[in-house]
């Protein structure tokens, strides 16, 4: 029997329903500068040691630190954006996860490929009082998928809903392997 596979014309493809998406906790830019402002400076430090090691310095290099802060306040503010543009929501079937500032990037995680879920947070991230959420799916060696971001409460409850998701769908999955085998 040839499997047949038409194409489809997209006109005919429904609209698709809006989504309305949930913000990540407001705290996560506050980190995210703070983060970032530390390995600034930590770069910042590593590059000042090294400058008096140049016997004869290029006159130029006199405006290396207006270069310097010019360069780190483009940086914070384009991640102080992106940041704020970061969103998660539940839906019946999937987790999604919108991210990107130029290259708006939407994740969908159906549940029945979710294998494990943890919830982790650096000493950072817990003086912010956020929490990382990280699912795993089959095969995979690294998270498939990591929402950050999220306040403690949340981070709670996305981890309990998803849990209970993945039971539901290891019963479904047992009922019909069951159904299967036994004989009629």
């Amino acid at each position: 029997m040839a499997l047949r596979n038409a194409l489809l014309d997209p006109a005919t493809l429904p609209e698709p329903e809006p989504l309305r998406l949930q913000p990540v906790a407001r705290n996560y830019r506050h980190y995210r500068m703070s983060s970032l402002t530390l390995r600034w400076i930590v770069a910042g430090v590593a590059l000042a040691g090294l400058l008096p090691a140049l016997d004869d310095p290029p006159p130029a290099l006199a405006f290396w630190p207006l270069f310097w802060v010019a360069v780190v306040a483009a940086h914070l503010g384009l991640a102080w954006r992106e940041a704020r543009a970061r969103a998660w929501g539940l839906r019946e079937h999937d987790l999604l996860y919108a991210s990107g500032l130029f290259a708006r990037r939407l994740t969908a995680l159906p549940y029945n490929r979710i294998q494990h879920v943890e919830t982790l947070s650096g000493p950072l991230e817990r003086g912010f009082g956020l929490v990382r959420v990280t699912c795993f799916t089959a095969g995979g060696l690294s998270a498939d998928l990591v929402i950050r971001g999220l306040a403690r409460d949340d981070a709670e409850r996305v981890r309990q809903h998803l849990l209970h998701k993945i039971r539901d769908e290891d019963a479904e999955d047992q009922g019909t392997l069951a159904a299967e085998v036994e004989p009629s």
